[in-house]
């Protein structure tokens, strides 16, 4: 601008003596400007590649427990832009993010896993299978808190519970999956209340409609209804703990608030277990496996079994082993 103010948007279109840009009012808000002409200085037009740039840029460093596919729809994404722009200056930092994410996929094939910043090896993965295991676990369970995904911590606890049982950090976890709890049995009696008034407000728009509009939301209504009704009863008859509530079907709705109820009289019922620290467990389990007789295997088996590790990094173990079978 003339007055040495600068300003970042789109030019969508001119009107009479004026500029209409859109700006950014924050990330998700966009709001449209009217710019005199005459107090324009200059336009500088921001290149393509620089838009297409401002998109990927934040596709490399990966997160976090990224998957392999993950991994691959990023990379593909950036060589796109490599197509479409092989000779802007931004390529060479493109190129590189793609060899950056390239070379961790492989370890991630190979059977590594990112925590943090860090790539854990998948040797030190297999050592350390439980501890890691119950750590990724929980990240997930918390990201999930955070999001307000409710619902997908309270599955996540349950994978959580079935596969590690208690880990170190379970009475921490617990404690907040029961404030998650009352606060998602609260969503759901919300949701209760007021579902006749959400009924009568429906009918009352469907009502307004001409025939032929209400016919076809009508249609509409019903099979969304029919869809809820046949994965309510699939999650029931497959005995699923935490079913997907519906707001308009009822019946989801009171079988989530008695299953929000039910578990957290559970785990305010629940008593501590004597402190066994399975992933020390399971760690030094993975180290003294590596030599000694078979009958020192054996015995070392038979202890984890003895202390309850879960049947899956028994197997691990017993792989490691490498006993006959008997």
């Amino acid at each position: 601008m003339k007055n040495g103010e600068k300003l970042e948007g789109t030019v969508l279109r001119e009107e009479g003596d004026n500029y209409v840009v859109e700006v950014k009012v924050t990330t998700r808000i966009r709001d449209e400007k009217l710019v005199p002409r005459a107090e324009v200085l200059k336009i500088e037009r921001v290149p393509e590649f620089e838009k297409a740039y401002a998109i990927i840029a934040d596709l490399c460093p990966a997160p976090e427990l990224l998957s392999v596919q993950g991994y691959e729809e990023r990379i593909n994404k950036l060589r796109e832009f490599i197509e479409a722009f092989p000779k802007s200056p931004r390529s060479p930092v493109v190129e590189e993010m793609i060899k950056r994410l390239e070379e961790e996929m492989a370890l991630i094939k190979g059977g590594a896993v990112k925590l943090g910043e860090e790539i854990i090896s998948a040797e030190d993965y297999e050592a350390n299978a439980y501890g890691y295991d119950a750590l990724i676990a929980e990240k997930k369970i918390r990201h999930s808190v955070t999001r307000r995904d409710f619902l997908g911590a309270l599955r996540g606890f349950d994978s959580y519970e079935t596969s590690l049982g208690t880990p170190e950090g379970y009475a921490g976890l617990s404690s907040l999956m029961v404030q998650v709890l009352k606060t998602y049995r609260a969503s759901i009696e919300e949701s209760l209340a007021g579902l006749e008034s959400r009924l009568a407000a429906r009918a009352s728009g469907l009502a307004r409609m001409s025939p032929n509009d209400r016919a076809k939301s009508q249609r509409a209504i019903d099979d969304e209804l029919l869809q809820a009704a046949e994965r309510f009863l699939k999650e029931k008859s497959g005995h699923m703990k935490w079913i997907t509530p519906h707001a308009y079907y009822k019946e989801s709705l009171e079988e989530a608030q008695r299953q929000a109820t039910a578990e957290v009289a559970r785990l305010d019922q629940r008593e501590p277990e004597p402190g066994v620290l399975l992933a020390e467990l399971y760690r030094k389990a993975w180290e003294k496996l590596e030599a000694g007789t078979d009958e020192d295997k054996k015995l070392v088996l038979e202890d984890a079994e003895a202390k309850k590790l879960p049947e899956y990094y028994l197997a691990k173990l017993r792989g490691r082993a490498g006993l006959p079978q008997e």
